[in-house]
């Protein structure tokens, strides 16, 4: 599974029509919202790719197309024991590209891709996963109201765990660049907005209070974050810089 992100402009036509000059105007113009549009471009050869549901634009190709469903596929896997709720997403397999629907200016996502290691499970935020490689076991953990409502990220989070003795791959979409971070015993991680967007089965995640206003540094509700593993972090989301 490999895949690319376009970045796909008007046509030439377009600039005519609007009486741009598109050599010196292209990526901007003082008076006119140029068009831009974004979309990620998937290519398989005899793999497949599971996708976050109603992303699909179009796919082309030798390609069958199926509903992936966590039920039969986590009997004899790790994640069975740490998830709530089934998951089930559209899944293409065979040789061809498969496209994700495209996104206008403004609404553009930086991408991640993450190795899925055999020995590590990850979650994510629901709203970040986009895809993975069909060799991915899914399901989804159920949030602490107290979690829902400081992250904004719905219900739940995206649990994903590689096939035994496989290399899978998720690639993951937020609105500000995203990097990967390690925190090792003894290291605390506190947050005071929704930094993490993932992190492996080794991290304890809490919400809570730190102290009060007027005592004991008054921070409020905070992120904290434990133990041995890795974390993806957007550093620059809460400062508006995405």
């Amino acid at each position: 599974m490999r895949y690319q992100v376009n970045i796909l402009e008007p046509t030439d036509d377009w600039y005519l029509q609007n009486n741009i000059n598109k050599e010196a105007n292209k990526l901007y113009h003082p008076t006119r919202n140029i068009p831009f549009v974004q979309q990620v471009e998937i290519h398989l050869e005899n793999s497949g790719v599971i996708i976050q549901k109603g992303s699909l634009h179009r796919c082309m190709g030798k390609l069958t197309y199926g509903v992936y469903k966590t039920d039969n596929r986590l009997k004899d896997v790790w994640i069975a024991m740490t998830t709530e709720t089934d998951y089930n997403a559209p899944i293409y397999k065979g040789t061809g590209a498969v496209y994700l629907e495209p996104r206008q200016k403004g609404y553009f996502l930086h991408y991640t891709a993450v190795d899925l290691l055999d020995s590590e499970q990850w979650e994510f935020d629901d709203g970040i996963f986009r895809f993975c490689s069909d060799n991915v076991v899914l399901g989804s953990k159920k949030l602490k109201v107290r979690q829902m409502a400081a992250s904004g990220d719905g219900l739940c989070r995206v649990a994903l765990k590689a096939l035994p003795n496989q290399k899978g791959k998720v690639v993951l979409g937020t609105t500000a660049p995203a990097k990967m971070i390690e925190l090792n015993k003894g290291e605390t991680l506190i947050a005071d907005y929704d930094f993490v967007k993932g992190f492996t089965n080794g991290i304890t995640e809490e919400y809570k209070k730190m102290g009060h206003f007027g005592k004991g540094g008054g921070e409020g509700y905070v992120w904290i974050y434990e133990g041995v593993g890795k974390l993806l972090v957007s550093e620059t989301e809460g400062m508006g810089l995405g």
